[in-house]
Protein backbone atom coordinates (compact mmCIF):
# COMPACT_ATOMS: atom_id res chain seq x y z
CA UNK A 1 0.00 0.00 0.00
CA UNK A 2 2.70 2.28 1.02
CA UNK A 3 4.54 1.76 -2.10
CA UNK A 4 1.40 1.89 -4.46
CA UNK A 5 1.06 5.49 -2.74
CA UNK A 6 4.27 6.71 -3.65
CA UNK A 7 4.36 5.93 -7.20
CA UNK A 8 0.93 8.18 -7.13
CA UNK A 9 2.67 10.90 -5.88
CA UNK A 10 6.10 10.51 -7.90
CA UNK A 11 3.35 10.45 -11.13
CA UNK A 12 1.40 13.40 -9.75
CA UNK A 13 4.46 15.04 -9.11
CA UNK A 14 5.45 14.33 -12.55
CA UNK A 15 2.39 15.21 -13.97
CA UNK A 16 2.59 18.61 -12.06
CA UNK A 17 5.62 19.62 -13.35
CA UNK A 18 5.33 19.06 -16.69
CA UNK A 19 1.93 20.92 -16.58
CA UNK A 20 3.78 24.00 -15.01
CA UNK A 21 6.87 23.52 -17.89
CA UNK A 22 4.16 23.57 -20.85
CA UNK A 23 2.84 26.98 -19.14
CA UNK A 24 6.25 28.51 -19.04
CA UNK A 25 6.80 27.75 -22.44
CA UNK A 26 3.60 29.33 -23.42
CA UNK A 27 4.22 31.91 -21.63
CA UNK A 28 7.54 32.71 -23.26
CA UNK A 29 6.11 32.33 -26.82
CA UNK A 30 3.81 34.85 -25.93
CA UNK A 31 6.22 37.20 -24.26
CA UNK A 32 8.39 36.97 -27.20
CA UNK A 33 5.34 37.52 -29.09
CA UNK A 34 4.39 41.00 -27.63
CA UNK A 35 8.16 41.81 -27.87
CA UNK A 36 7.89 41.78 -32.31
CA UNK A 37 4.16 43.86 -31.32
CA UNK A 38 5.73 46.15 -29.62
CA UNK A 39 8.91 46.83 -31.81
CA UNK A 40 7.05 46.79 -34.87
CA UNK A 41 4.15 49.79 -33.29
CA UNK A 42 7.81 51.43 -31.73
CA UNK A 43 8.99 51.74 -35.64
CA UNK A 44 5.66 52.85 -36.94
CA UNK A 45 5.36 55.44 -34.87
CA UNK A 46 9.33 56.93 -35.46
CA UNK A 47 8.09 56.68 -38.89
CA UNK A 48 4.99 58.62 -38.27
CA UNK A 49 6.90 61.06 -35.90
CA UNK A 50 9.69 61.86 -38.90
CA UNK A 51 6.84 63.45 -41.02
CA UNK A 52 6.93 67.16 -40.26
CA UNK A 53 3.35 67.82 -39.99
CA UNK A 54 2.62 64.72 -37.72
CA UNK A 55 5.54 65.83 -35.47
CA UNK A 56 3.92 69.33 -34.78
CA UNK A 57 0.61 67.95 -34.39
CA UNK A 58 2.13 65.53 -31.95
CA UNK A 59 3.55 68.31 -30.09
CA UNK A 60 0.66 70.79 -29.87
CA UNK A 61 -1.44 68.04 -28.58
CA UNK A 62 -3.68 67.87 -31.19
Amino acid sequence: MNDSLSIIIILLSIAGLSWLSYTIIDQQKQIEQLKEQLQHEQFKYKMLYRDPMVKNAIESGG
